[in-house]
């Protein structure tokens, strides 16, 4: 599976999942313009592919194909979250998110079929 068909997978078991906020921001693509166009409307690069707020705390998730690891500002700006009392999780499957949801005590409504 791809990291973009991950990513749609995420977000339609998340319409179904949560009732909590979450928004997804899919920032990779578009080419070098594209990216400064971003860059110069206040995107901060590394930010997790996924957003979720769940009882006044920022949950994070940053979606990875299989074999995929984060880049080194994707880690730095997961590290910053984190130390601003956020949660971030990196996720290579349905489960994971699941787990990453069940860990951070999200309310789920609908789980992924086994």
């Amino acid at each position: 599976m791809t990291e973009a068909d991950l990513h749609r997978a995420v977000a339609d078991y998340l319409a179904h999942a949560i009732t909590s906020p979450w928004t997804t921001f899919p920032a990779g693509g578009g080419g070098r313009a594209r990216g400064a166009q971003l860059k110069g409307m206040g995107l901060t690069a590394g930010w997790p592919d996924i957003q979720i707020v769940h009882g006044g705390r920022f949950y994070g998730i940053e979606l990875k194909a299989k074999g995929k690891y984060p880049e080194p500002h994707q880690r730095a700006i997961h590290d910053a979250i984190r130390t601003a009392g956020g949660r971030v999780a990196v996720c290579r499957s349905l489960a994971e998110v699941e787990d990453a949801l069940t860990t951070w005590r999200v309310p789920i409504r609908a789980r992924i079929a086994a």
